[in-house]
């Protein structure tokens, strides 16, 4: 799989006018002062994994997710056998049909799979995880993007601040569900801890994110080899997460991580990435959507978006949200369809 990126290269997503003085500014779990003034306050049950966030940059909750709830998560990922016009499908940074598609191959991604699926709504909040981002973000928490694996995405370490863009790069978080037993050789989830500390990396000497036709490929490689310059200069080893089913792990915007390679074909390593900014810090597409942009709240202080997918329906009743975006591909098919193709 060629270096880049599982949010897709140069997406139209990834613009923002972000040289502000406010570039580099974190949330306050990155401010050391604020960290020692308030830990105190932190409730018990989340003080543990509060340290270890600060200090590692991820934590993890073992399991977090009733059996049940993760069976209807993965049966709603399958439903496109059924339903294939449903889904918003990805494939090395590109869209593609699910349309005739068949069974997910390795590189398939399903995109904001909650648009589609209430256990993936209440998967994505779990009682622990819903609580932990509203104390790091100090408010609210919008889920503004998610992507749903079958096989292991043998993506290159990355930041998500390349590619992942919301109105302040720093105020970003995201959750890794698993989704079965994750065994060693189906291209497990592995990060550097303490990465998110890793001096900062500037496309075009001013931007946290990437954007292939400002700042060029050149760049990019830059970008993902000094991540593994860095480990080496600090002494930080790659680990890698063999997680229970129902284990969900949590890391911080810029901890540096990908997915193994594989070495055992055929063998899946289901899983539900969810990524997450504070609720006054919105996602930049939201500028591509303004009359479609609605943020809707499934439970106190736990808000959905997306680029994808008529969000608002939801709160109306409806079982699934209609399409707002796939790149063109549900267009093209219903052209395709009417000239008889």
């Amino acid at each position: 799989m060629p270096a880049g990126n599982e949010y897709g290269s140069g997406d139209e997503d990834a613009t923002v006018a972000d040289g502000s003085a406010d570039l580099l500014a974190g949330l306050w779990i990155d401010d050391p002062e604020q960290v020692a003034a308030r830990r105190g306050a932190i409730p018990e049950a989340l003080r543990s994994h509060f340290d270890e966030f600060v200090d590692k940059g991820y934590t993890i909750f073992r399991g977090a997710l009733p059996t049940e709830l993760i069976d209807r998560v993965v049966a709603d990922m399958g439903g496109f056998d059924v339903h294939p016009e449903r889904y918003v499908l990805k494939y090395q940074g590109a869209y593609i049909d699910p349309v005739g598609h068949g069974d997910l191959r390795v590189g398939d991604r399903i995109v904001d799979l909650y648009g589609l699926s209430s256990a993936a709504r209440d998967a994505i909040y779990a009682a622990p995880v819903a609580d932990f981002l509203q104390l790091i973000f100090d408010d609210a928490a919008i889920a503004m993007q998610s992507i749903s694996f079958q096989y292991g995405s043998q993506q290159s370490m990355h930041q998500d601040t390349a590619y992942v863009v919301s109105e302040r790069p720093l105020h970003l978080a995201a959750t890794w569900i698993a989704l079965e037993d994750i065994i060693e050789g189906t291209g497990e989830l592995m990060y550097y801890p303490g990465s998110h500390r890793y001096a900062h990396y500037l496309f075009s000497g001013e931007h946290k994110n990437w954007m292939p036709t400002r700042d060029g490929q050149e760049a990019h490689q830059q970008f993902l080899q000094q991540l593994h310059t860095q480990a080496k200069e600090r002494g930080l080893v790659a680990e890698r997460f063999l997680a229970k089913k129902g284990d969900i792990l949590v890391w911080h915007a810029d901890l540096a991580h990908g997915g193994a390679r594989i070495s055992k074909p055929g063998v899946t390593r289901k899983s539900l990435v969810t990524h997450f900014c504070p609720r006054p810090v919105k996602p930049v597409y939201r500028r591509h959507i303004p009359k479609n942009y609605f943020e809707l709240e499934v439970k106190p202080g736990c808000f959905f978006t997306s680029r994808h997918y008529d969000i608002a329906t939801l709160k109306k009743g409806g079982e699934f949200a209609p399409i707002l975006y796939d790149g063109g591909v549900s267009k093209k098919r219903a052209a395709a369809k009417s000239a008889g193709v």
